[in-house]
């Protein structure tokens, strides 16, 4: 299910958007290889990580008509792009104005391939702003298209919508190691080991990789000279009942502002709660669990929703994560 719902004021249809078709637009090609957390040491999983996977090599995703379907697509949402200290120039909650868009993201064979390579149970996110979110060149070259950072959300792939291979910079980039050992060094400014950050090759428009971002300290690079550089991020829920996601409120508060975040963040809490409560009634009901485990789980499903609702009560700014001041 494609958590779109109605679209927010003012997000008006694309004129250009088309339908999206798998017999045309599709064509997935596994990656060479998955690589597992355990890879980068046994600090890189931490205790929030939930599953093996760390990141995988590129990936095709779209065909060539996809590709160009996508650009011209890209190309018409440039004109909603605004910016922040962490990026300069990026357009989100797109699925609410692309029926192609939304089509790509839900389709049911890009998500059971992306939940293969993920090896964890990935969703639509019910956050559609988080869903699918476009990064542009930024207009001042001296700024990193994205700051070193983990994601705010589980899993999300990283798709190349212009071709990478003129581009000079402008790479994505990784480190080899725990996100809490690479934050630390920038925050000291001793910067990241070169033989530490490992930039994939991209064979085309179209390829993507897949990483468990909030475990992942990545970046986009700063542009070495102009170059209309556009990726797309997709990024899915982990319904996993008895671990916790790491979608957050504040991420979302300081990117959307307060009167989509709190819609998506009620919804994404409703899905969360749905969801533990259907494991709940499957799982513990059977007459083998103490009656104060019941209420004790029962409980602790009321005070998410609880606090979900308290959060409308509260005025916040949010905050960005990101780490180190530039390269």
């Amino acid at each position: 299910m494609t958590e779109t719902l109605t679209a927010p004021p003012g997000y008006d249809v694309l004129g250009g958007d088309v339908p999206w078709d798998p017999e045309r637009h599709l064509a997935l090609e596994a990656p060479a290889h998955v690589t597992l957390l355990d890879e980068w040491g046994q600090d890189a999983a931490g205790p929030t990580a939930l599953s093996p996977v760390a990141i995988t090599a590129p990936f095709r995703l779209l065909s060539d008509e996809g590709v160009a379907t996508l650009q011209a697509i890209c190309s018409e949402l440039e004109r909603y792009a605004v910016g922040d200290e962490r990026i300069p120039k990026k357009v989100r909650g797109s699925i609410y104005r692309s029926e192609f868009l939304r089509g790509m993201y839900g389709d049911p064979a890009v998500l059971a391939f992306l939940r293969e390579m993920a090896q964890a149970p990935l969703e639509p996110h019910p956050i559609s702003h988080h869903a699918i979110h476009i990064n542009y060149a930024p207009d001042d070259l001296s700024r990193n298209v994205d700051q070193w950072h983990r994601d705010a959300i589980s899993f999300d792939y990283v798709l190349m919508v212009s071709d990478p291979r003129p581009m000079r910079g402008g790479r994505f980039e990784y480190f080899l190691g725990a996100v809490e050992a690479g934050r630390d060094l920038l925050a000291a400014d001793a910067g990241l080991p070169p033989d530490r950050v490992v930039s994939p090759e991209f064979p085309g428009p179209g390829w993507a990789v897949l990483q468990q971002g909030h475990r992942v300290l990545h970046r986009a690079a700063r542009l070495e000279e102009r170059y209309p550089r556009i990726t797309l991020v997709g990024s899915y829920w982990t319904a996993l009942a008895e671990r916790e996601d790491p979608t957050d409120l504040q991420t979302t508060l300081r990117v959307d502002g307060r009167e989509i975040a709190l819609v998506e963040w009620s919804r994404f809490q409703a899905r969360v709660a749905a969801h533990r409560l259907e494991h709940f009634a499957a799982s513990k009901t059977d007459f083998a669990h103490p009656l104060d485990e019941l209420q004790s789980e029962l409980r602790s499903i009321a005070a998410r929703l609880e606090e979900a609702a308290d959060a409308f009560d509260r005025q916040e700014e949010g905050r960005l994560i990101s780490f180190g001041e530039g390269s």
